[in-house]
């Protein structure tokens, strides 16, 4: 069975499963409509193709995401182990649990996670959203365009982690693998990023954990009859993890000003969760407060967002009108 085979018989029996428990099917649908993200994607974009030394790997896996070790069917004694094929088996795939990092179910614990493998090479014109949204590398669409080979990372059975742990789960594991195999670009596909790998790997070393899992995206609103300048920014990818993304629909207020609102608005989020419940207000200062509510997204993908009112005459949107008690 080939990896890809294996991936979507994976898919088939999620599918499977749904039609024939409706509470999963219920869990699933919630979860598809708050842009929750049960498998988490990270794909490494290669000109040359890629070799690298597996022992290496599992070093910096071990380094950045527990112990590596060969698994061990009687005792899982160690942080981390590492199923690998035989060398008579067609794939490439490697497939990490990491016992550092445990889901619990009803049934008992598992632990977390991720697979690296080869995948097909997707045309640039694939990752056309992401090109334009790439304010942060000038060079994306130019360096994506050169790549024809990719590297897919995928967590599984992390859906159950909280955000921050999950992310420092896929974080490591991208470490480890950036850091034995260089990449050419970086394309976080729940936040629809496409990122400079040096200029990633120099974030996350100073904390900025959200750098690739986060995209704050800036769109001009045309055709709404409106004659003044209207403007929408939001970020995606934090609805993938478990919290809500954010956004600001407004006029005539200087756009690098909302990016850093909105940025400082979701690592809020992430760090301390869904916690701003409607019609309470965020802002810099005690003078400067934005409305907060829970709302579906106006730019694509689908997924719940809380929509931030910066006041008149700045706001674009429309929020539901305060309770007497707000």
């Amino acid at each position: 069975m080939t990896t890809e085979e294996r991936y979507e018989e994976e898919r088939e029996d999620e599918r499977l499963e749904s039609e024939l428990d409706p509470d999963t099917e219920e869990m699933l649908a919630s979860e598809r409509d708050y842009g929750f993200a049960r498998v988490y994607t990270v794909e490494l974009k290669y000109k040359e193709k890629p070799n690298f030394s597996r022992k290496r790997l599992f070093e910096k896996m071990q380094r950045y995401t527990g112990t590596v070790d060969q698994p061990d069917e009687q005792k899982l004694r160690d942080n981390l182990v590492v199923w690998e094929p035989s060398e008579e088996a067609e794939t490439d795939m490697l497939h990490f649990f990491h016992l550092n990092y445990p889901v619990k179910f009803a049934d008992g614990e598992m632990p977390a996670q991720t697979s690296i493998m080869p995948a097909p090479n997707r045309p640039a014109s694939e990752y056309e959203t992401a090109v334009q949204q790439a304010w942060h590398w000038s060079n994306a669409g130019e360096t994506i365009a050169q790549c024809r080979y990719s590297v897919r990372l995928i967590d599984m059975m992390a859906s159950g982690l909280a955000p921050q742990e999950r992310l420092r789960l896929i974080t490591g594991a991208l470490r480890a693998l950036l850091e034995t195999a260089p990449c050419d670009a970086v394309y976080f596909r729940e936040s629809d990023k496409l990122l400079e790998p040096g200029d990633y790997l120099t974030a996350i070393e100073a904390g900025g954990l959200l750098y690739g899992a986060m995209n704050v995206r800036f769109f001009n609103v045309e055709g709404t009859g409106s004659k003044r300048h209207e403007m929408l920014m939001d970020t995606l990818g934090l609805a993938a993890l478990g919290v809500p993304d954010v956004q600001c629909h407004y006029h005539d207020l200087e756009p690098n000003d909302v990016a850093q609102q909105l940025t400082s608005l979701g690592y809020y989020l992430f760090d301390s969760g869904d916690v701003i419940k409607d019609g309470e207000t965020f802002g810099p200062t005690e003078d400067v407060r934005w409305r907060c509510e829970h709302q579906y997204a106006l730019a694509e993908p689908h997924r719940v967002v809380l929509d931030v009112d910066p006041g008149q005459p700045y706001y674009a949107g429309r929020q539901s009108a305060p309770t007497a008690d707000e």
